[in-house]
């Protein structure tokens, strides 16, 4: 679902920081640290947006520290 967000912003020079704002607005933190967790397993199953997005709503989770 998230990459259907990344893929649907239209102004596509701030996809990132739409998602992050789509993510924090209508998403449960636990949704948010299980996408984080499964972007730092398989990072080639998200969109590179997302993954930006997530950085910096869970930079912890994705730089495994």
């Amino acid at each position: 679902m998230a990459n259907q967000i990344a893929l649907g912003v239209p102004d596509r020079a701030h996809v990132a920081d739409q998602v992050a704002l789509h993510l924090r607005s209508f998403w449960a933190p636990s949704m948010i640290n299980e996408l984080a967790t499964h972007a730092a397993a398989s990072p080639g199953d998200l969109q590179p947006e997302v993954i930006e997005a997530l950085t910096t709503l869970r930079p912890k989770v994705l730089n495994h520290g």
